[in-house]
């Protein structure tokens, strides 16, 4: 009988606690979506200026792509909405451990952070918007770190689709971006004249280095497709976004400064080359491993054929010595 499932006579305390865990888990996660959603698109689309207008009032070196990131958004919030219908149809036992100790209320608490922060950026209290960001960040790698003993697998592809893809998609944008761009606006390093177009370009340099390479080293550790995909993309959402000093005039649109440039293209060679030397490392280890083992029976098989040829030798010695 599962643990999770309610038995039709008696039950034991610890199945009622690990039925009501995912019963709190089945109604807390899809309230949190509607709300986060709902934020989003209230502050996105019928307040003026919205999230998009105040991104476009508020440039900075690290303003990304507006059309690539609300992409990116889409894509996290259909996922989300394939999150919460396995919660609700989930039958394996391995799902529901994973969805109750790997992940448990801490993503809707990710979603209501979500929320906070649209409110925020559009009441323009950046200061506010940044601390939830913060805490959000620390909120999905807790997620993220205790999903790692639940590793996505081809065996259950709907956990790995409806589960680690969207926590992981929202990880790598407040990761790598948004707590980046916000904490810029944040400290009033915008660019709202041509003559401050490089004045915070190695801030900027320094803080995408960093997220970057840790990032990219824990994509190379754990194998981290879908962050890997993540981050490039998001690096592409910066490339091809050009702050304006100006947001109505094109003309007004300023190109990256070198340093930076020169950083973002780094970026994009070093998350692919991370997760292919990763995967490498991983192959080699397995190998060495399978050869390790093989030694291991040769040697004990030829270990008891030495056994075998001295007992036998023993015993032909002493048989003799008994004629004798």
């Amino acid at each position: 009988m599962s643990s999770y499932d309610l038995p039709p006579d008696v039950i034991t305390p610890d199945q009622f606690k690990a039925s009501m865990r995912l019963v709190r888990l089945q109604i807390a996660v899809p309230i949190s979506v509607l709300v986060s959603l709902a934020a989003n698109l209230v502050c996105a689309l019928a307040i003026k200026p919205g999230i998009r207008g105040i991104n476009a009032l508020q440039p900075t070196l690290l303003s990304p792509n507006a059309a690539m990131i609300g992409l990116f958004w889409v894509a996290i919030y259909v996922l989300q909405v394939g999150f919460c219908l396995s919660l609700l149809l989930v039958r394996k036992e391995e799902t529901k451990t994973m969805l109750v100790n790997g992940v448990g209320l801490r993503f809707a608490i990710a979603n209501w952070l979500q929320a906070g922060w649209a409110v925020c950026w559009t009441l323009q209290f950046f200061i506010g918007a940044e601390v939830l960001l913060l805490i959000n960040v620390i909120n999905l790698l807790s997620i993220h770190l205790t999903l790692l003993p639940y590793p996505p697998t081809l065996r259950r592809p709907l956990d790995a689709l409806f589960v680690h893809a969207p926590i992981t998609l929202f990880l790598a944008f407040l990761l790598e971006l948004a707590w980046l761009h916000n904490g810029f606006v944040a400290l009033g390093w915008v660019i709202r004249d041509e003559h401050l177009w490089s004045r915070w370009t190695w801030q900027a340099v320094a803080s995408v280095a960093a997220v970057n390479f840790v990032t990219a080293i824990w994509e190379a550790f754990t194998r981290q497709y879908v962050m890997t995909f993540s981050s490039v993309y998001l690096i592409f959402a910066l490339l091809l976004s050009s702050p304006r000093t100006t947001p109505t005039l094109p003309t007004t649109a300023l190109p990256k400064p070198t340093p930076l440039l020169v950083t973002l293209i780094a970026g994009l060679v070093l998350h692919p080359v991370a997760l292919v030397a990763g995967v490498a490392w991983k192959r080699s280890r397995e190998r060495e491993g399978r050869i390790r083992l093989e030694d291991e029976v040769e040697a004990a098989e030829e270990a008891e054929r030495e056994a075998e040829a001295g007992h036998a030798n023993a015993h032909a010695h002493g048989h003799a010595h008994s004629h004798a």
